[in-house]
């Protein structure tokens, strides 16, 4: 339902679930209360379409079929030489059904006709193409108003479908002929072009080199490296021994007790090789050598390693001495000058390794610096051959992928050639067209489609028209939209014409005076926060709201519950509580408002035991002014001191000004609503504007409520406490106590 209204927040403790359920229900009840006020829309919606269908079957001339058949069976196809008859079951059925349906066909065929048959009168044809369930059967029905016309136009048209066929596919084979030829053309120029490129690549390169796609320069290099890299190790190696020459003897001696082979004497170097061979032989010698020469010891580290044992042998007796003798004792004295001896011999051996290691360092360095000049030189090289292989690989797979394409293209354009000396179409006429029968209508169907557009028709209708209005019909949609409202009770809808008759003891409307009386135990046990109301004000968004009649119900039912009740009919412009009852107009409000008389002067009875009434009084404008003065306030005063309940009958909130300034005063303020009838954006206005002059919302009142909808089912139990009295003639109603 659209509308602009901003609804309430959620009542607290309300789940989400419960909110969508309400949601759901209103919808539900809207749309239940929509069907049954507007069925007759519907019937009448469905009356026009099945009258519509009826019109247009009437309006139809005769019309004749006839019936052909064409069977998709199967061709001959060959395959790797062999020639095989293949089932053409599911190939292209859509092609065959619009081919036969299309325009330009039925021109050929009308055409044909006037070829053949010159005086044959035209005649519109229809052609319509069904395939039968589970088979490859075409059944081709021609509908006309000529039975002759349209059985001569059915032939015509298979014929040119056939002539049709054949053309297009003699076409296609030319066609597909005519480019394998091109192509196989084209293969053959691109195969020559690859040929001379590879050729000519060939000549003007070493040819034995290329031969096996083989990069020696690469290997050689690789080779180089691997010694450069050897070379730089060792010579890493002795610039750390020359850090710490003592700590690198250390080391030189674990790895010989390790057992590391004895190197032999480097050997001289062989003349430079002529060939790859050679100079990898040369070179992984020369690796050798240098990987025992770095576990070789020269005679001054074996010496420098014996002196080392020396000193620490005689610190070992000297250590020993020192046990029983002082420093001093002559023989420590012998074995420290043996001691400092040894040390200036360690120092002299010392100084001839590095003697030795520099030699070393300078070599290595002279060494590496000849592997980078031949690692550069090998390196262009090496680049130089691997492009070649690289493109000679290429101008091969070229070569190669060219030949492939010209031989699988030639053994196409053969197979093709074959192909088209045994083509066959599998589409064939199994059955001419028949005699042309006449059509008997089915009025079935038509008035089926009828009924049903009309239904759908109607529906979306109605259902636009309710998105357009925001009116509520039922409580679960007035709960959706204004879930923050407490609903003290729902009215039933009461069918007679005119005025509804006010209640009355034992009344016989049991539904309806059991409404009243639920919402008087609404206002009776309502947590009002604080003290019962006495002054209730009655009021509604707009007029026609049935407010009065309400107003009037709840004030008689408060009375028949021994309550002392004063209704004042607030609404001076147009109330009419006193025509309710049949009682005078004047005086009334009006005059106490203007102190021109006292209210319990204006009071009058009604017959309604503990019910009095205060009339509406002469009109006059300037209401407002007279509802805020202080008469007003001081006649609620009293009222409330004599009366147990003061109601007021009051205008429209969003009519007049009157009731937003009455109301602020009174205790609290019911508001009418009228299913089906009050717009939802109004109501919310009017309660708005109330809640903006700070007044006491006790509660809605849901006017007109339907009673054959199940949420109001469980007022049904007023027929349980209530039966309806029969009165003897003569005898009076006596009042009832609730």
């Amino acid at each position: 339902m659209e509308n602009t209204l901003l609804l309430p927040p959620p009542v607290p403790g309300q789940s989400a679930t419960l909110s969508r359920i309400h949601e759901t229900s209103a919808k539900f009840q809207r749309y239940k209360i929509l069907l049954r006020r507007r069925w007759w829309f519907l019937l009448l919606t469905a009356s026009i379409g099945v009258c519509v269908q009826a019109l247009r079957i009437t309006g139809q001339p005769d019309t004749h079929t006839s019936l052909a058949k064409l069977v998709a069976g199967g061709r001959i196809v060959t395959n790797e030489g062999a020639v095989n008859w293949q089932e053409q079951l599911t190939d292209f059925y859509g092609t065959i059904i619009e081919t036969l349906e299309s325009a330009e066909m039925k021109k050929r065929a009308m055409s044909r006709v006037h070829a053949l048959h010159p005086d044959l009168k035209d005649s519109n044809v229809d052609i319509r193409v069904a395939q039968t369930k589970g088979s490859a059967i075409f059944n081709v029905f021609a509908i006309g108003s000529e039975p002759k016309f349209t059985k001569i136009f059915l032939d015509a048209l298979l014929d040119e479908f056939i002539a049709a066929r054949q053309q297009m596919r003699e076409q296609g084979l030319e066609r597909a002929l005519n480019s394998f030829t091109e192509t196989v053309v084209k293969k053959s120029k691109e195969l020559s072009e690859r040929t001379e490129k590879l050729e000519a690549f060939r000549k003007s390169n070493d040819t034995i080199q290329l031969s096996g796609n083989h990069n020696e320069a690469a290997t050689f290099l690789i080779n180089l490296k691997t010694k450069r890299e050897l070379l730089n190790g060792e010579l890493r190696d002795l610039q750390v021994a020359l850090q710490d020459v003592d700590a690198a003897m250390v080391d030189r001696e674990r790895a010989t007790v390790a057992g590391a082979p004895t190197a032999q004497a480097p050997a001289p170097a062989a003349p430079q090789a002529s060939n790859t061979e050679a100079n990898a032989a040369q070179m992984a010698g020369t690796v050798d050598n240098n990987t025992a020469a770095s576990l070789h010891m020269t005679s001054n580290e074996r010496d420098y390693l014996e002196v080392k044992k020396e000193i620490m042998k005689l610190q070992n007796e000297r250590s020993k001495l020192l046990r029983n003798f002082k420093p001093g004792h002559p023989d420590i004295v012998i074995i420290d000058e043996k001691i400092d001896s040894e040390k200036q011999l360690l120092t002299n051996y010392s100084d001839e390794i590095v003697k030795e290691m520099r030699s070393r360092e300078a070599t290595l360095l002279r060494q590496i610096k000849v592997l980078d000049q031949q690692i550069g030189e090998k390196q262009k090289e090496a680049l130089e051959l691997a492009a070649k292989l690289a493109e000679h690989e290429r101008l091969e797979e070229e070569f190669k992928a060219a030949k492939l394409a010209h031989d699988q293209m030639y053994d196409k354009v053969e197979d093709f050639q074959a192909v088209q000396q045994i083509q066959t179409d599998y589409v064939a006429i199994q059955e001419r067209a028949s005699n042309a029968y006449k059509d008997v209508q089915n009025w079935v169907k038509p008035m089926i489609f009828g009924l049903v557009g009309g239904l759908i028709f109607g529906v979306l209708v109605l259902v636009l028209f309710d998105r357009l209005d925001d009116r509520m019909n039922s409580f679960s949609e007035f709960q959706g939209l204004f879930p923050a409202e407490a609903v003290l009770g729902q009215i039933p809808e009461q069918r007679q014409r005119g005025d509804v008759t006010l209640l009355r003891p034992n009344d016989d409307r049991h539904l309806y005076a059991e409404a009243f009386r639920n919402v008087r135990s609404s206002i009776l046990f309502k947590n009002w926060q604080g003290k019962m109301p006495k002054t209730i004000l009655v009021t509604s968004a707009v007029p026609n709201e049935g407010k009065t009649t309400v107003t009037s119900n709840l004030a008689i039912t408060m009375a028949l519950a021994g309550a002392r009740v004063l209704l004042a009919d607030c609404d001076l412009r147009r109330g009419g509580v006193s025509e309710l009852f049949k009682l005078p107009t004047t005086p009334g409000l009006s005059e106490v408002l203007r102190d021109k008389m006292h209210w319990r002067d204006a009071v009058q009875e009604t017959g309604v035991r503990g019910l009095d009434l205060l009339a509406r009084g002469e009109v006059f404008d300037q209401t407002s002014e007279v509802l805020l003065g202080k008469t007003a306030q001081e006649m609620l005063r009293e009222m409330s001191d004599e009366y147990d309940y003061v109601i007021f009958d009051s205008a429209p909130v969003l009519v007049a000004d009157d009731t937003a300034s009455f109301a602020p005063k009174l205790d609290t303020v019911l508001f009418v609503v009228r299913l089906s009838s009050t717009m939802a954006r109004l109501s919310g206005k009017a309660l708005n504007l109330l809640y903006e002059r700070q007044v006491n919302v006790g509660g809605i009142i849901l006017n007109r409520s339907t009673t054959n909808l199940k949420e109001y089912t469980y007022y049904n139990y007023a027929s349980y406490y209530y039966a309806p009295v029969k009165k003897k003639p003569g005898e009076e109603t006596p009042g009832v106590k609730a």
